[in-house]
C-alpha cells in the first residue's frame, strides 16, 4: 500500500524483503536491548499519525471570533474540558476531553510531508547526514519482545524508518486493515494456501543455509543482519497459534469491537488496541488525507467523524482491558494548515502551529499546554514546544534515556533525542 501527498510522490517501502518464499514481509526485530528502567511509566505506545496534517483551526485550536479570512465553516462545541472548544464533528471527543491532555502551539519550520514525518517520527530535526531512527525502531532495540511477535507494528503501513540502527529494526507493515465479518489475512502470517508447516521448515532451513554463506562473504552488512532476523522472525510467527490470534480481531469480545466503527479508521484502532494486549510495544495507525490545499472544509469533514470515533473507541477498550495506565496514547500529524483560507478553499502546510493529544502511560489527564495568539498564527510568547520535546517524553515515559549513544555504521556516537526536554508537566 502507498500513500500519496499534494508532492504526488509515492513513498514506497525502503525494503522489501521476500521471506520464506511468503513475499514482502518487512518487519522488525526484538532479539537484543535493555528494558526499559524503574522510572518508566509506560511499556507501550499507540501512535495514530495523522498523514498530511489536521487544520489546527478546524479542529481543535479553534479560533470562532478570528477574521473572515481565517475563519472556517465549522462550529464549536465546549468540550467537557474547561477551556476547550473543539469542532462540531468531534461530538464523542467532547464528551471526554477530560481522560486527554492536548498540547497546543507545537512549532517548527519543516514544511514538507517526509521531512516533517521524519521529525515526528525520530524526535529529531531531519539532515542529509544522518538518517535518525524512528522512536519505534528505539523501542524495539531497547525493550525486546516475544519474538512470536513484531514489537513494532505499523498499520496499514508507514513512511518510518529504522535509520541508522538497520532495517532489523525496522516496522512489520500489515499492508491491510480488518474488514468486518471477513478473515484478517497479513502477508508473512497468513500462510498461503497450499503452503504447509512442512514445507516452511523446509524453506527456513535452505534460508538459513544462505544467510550463512552470505553472512562469511560480508559480516558487517546491515542488510544481511536484517534478511537473518526477518527470516527467523518469520519462523517464528507463521507457527505460532498466539501471533496468528493477535491478529484477529474477531476474537475480540462483541462489547469491545462495537466501540468501533466500521470504517477504516476504526478497525485500524480496534486491531491496535488487540495487538497491544497481545505484547506489541509500538504499534503506529496511520490515517492519510488530510493535506486538504483544496476544498479543505469537505475533506475534514469526511476524515474528522472517523477520527472522532476510532480514537474514542481507542481509549475505552484501553481502559476497559487495564491497558490505559500502561500504554502511552498519540495522537498528531506532521503540521497544522494556514490560517488563511486560499483561493481553492483550501488551506497549506503550517509548521509554525500544530496540536498533539496524549494520554495514558503515566500522562495527567485533563490539561491543556501551551497555546496560540488568537489569529492561531502563532504560539503565544510562553508556549515552547517541538517535536524534539514530544520524542523525549515518550522516551522519558518508557523510561529510556534520551541521551543514550548508539553508533552509526561509520562508528560515528549518535545520541538518541539529544535537543529534546521532557514535558514535564505532561506526568503525574
Amino acid at each position: 500500500m502507498t500513500s500519496r501527498y499534494c508532492d504526488n510522490i509515492t513513498r514506497r517501502d525502503s525494503l522489501q524483503i521476500s521471506a520464506l518464499g511468503l513475499g514482502g514481509l518487512t518487519m522488525a526485530s526484538g532479539l537484543r536491548g535493555a528494558m526499559a528502567d524503574d522510572a518508566a511509566t509506560a511499556d507501550a505506545v499507540l501512535f495514530v499519525n495523522l498523514g498530511g496534517g489536521p487544520a489546527h483551526l478546524d479542529t481543535l485550536d479553534m479560533k470562532p471570533d478570528g477574521p473572515a479570512e481565517t475563519k472556517g465553516e465549522f462550529k464549536p462545541i465546549q468540550t467537557n474540558l474547561p477551556g476547550l472548544q473543539a469542532c462540531e464533528h468531534m461530538p464523542k471527543f467532547s464528551q471526554m476531553a477530560d481522560q486527554f491532555t492536548l498540547l497546543r502551539g507545537i512549532s517548527h519550520t519543516v514544511g514538507d510531508h517526509p521531512q516533517g514525518q521524519s521529525y515526528i517520527s525520530t524526535g529529531n530535526r531531519p539532515t542529509p547526514a544522518l538518517q535518525y531512527p524512528s522512536l519505534g525502531s528505539v523501542v524495539t532495540r531497547e525493550m525486546p519482545g516475544d519474538p512470536d511477535l513484531p514489537p513494532y507494528i505499523a498499520i496499514p503501513d508507514t513512511e518510518w524508518t529504522a535509520g541508522y540502527m538497520g532495517d532489523g529494526y525496522a516496522p512489520f507493515k500489515t499492508n491491510a486493515i480488518p474488514k468486518l465479518g471477513q478473515p484478517f489475512a497479513v502477508r508473512g502470517i497468513t500462510l498461503p494456501e497450499g503452503l504447509t508447516f512442512d514445507k516452511v521448515a523446509r524453506r527456513e532451513q535452505l534460508l538459513s543455509k544462505v544467510n550463512r554463506t552470505f553472512k562469511e562473504a560480508d559480516r558487517n552488512s546491515q542488510l544481511l543482519e536484517a534478511l537473518d532476523t526477518f527470516g527467523q522472525q518469520a519462523y517464528s510467527m507463521i507457527t505460532s497459534k498466539r501471533t496468528i490470534e493477535a491478529f484477529d480481531v474477531s476474537r475480540e469480545p462483541e462489547s469491545i469491537q462495537n466501540l468501533f466503527q466500521t470504517d477504516e479508521m476504526g478497525q485500524s484502532l480496534l486491531l491496535s488496541v488487540r495487538l497491544i494486549e497481545s505484547g506489541v510495544k509500538f504499534v503506529t495507525v496511520t490515517n492519510t488525507g488530510w493535506d486538504t490545499h483544496i476544498n479543505n472544509f469537505a475533506g475534514h469533514k469526511k476524515l474528522i467523524p472517523p477520527l472522532d470515533g476510532a480514537i474514542t473507541g481507542a481509549m475505552t477498550a484501553l481502559r476497559e482491558k487495564g491497558l490505559l495506565e500502561r500504554t502511552l496514547v498519540i495522537i498528531m500529524g506532521e503540521f497544522g494548515r494556514t490560517p488563511k483560507i486560499n483561493q481553492n478553499r483550501g488551506r497549506d502546510h503550517y509548521p509554525r502551529v500544530n496540536w498533539s493529544l496524549m494520554a495514558g502511560g503515566g500522562v495527567k489527564s485533563g490539561q491543556l499546554i501551551g497555546a496560540t495568539d488568537a489569529g492561531g498564527e502563532s504560539p503565544t510568547d510562553d508556549t515552547d514546544i517541538h517535536p524534539d520535546d514530544i520524542g523525549a517524553s515518550i522516551l522519558h515515559a518508557l523510561g529510556i534515556d534520551q541521551h543514550k549513544e548508539y553508533y552509526t555504521k561509520t562508528n560515528r556516537p549518535v545520541s538518541l533525542v539529544p535537543d529534546g526536554r521532557v514535558i514535564n508537566e505532561l506526568f503525574a
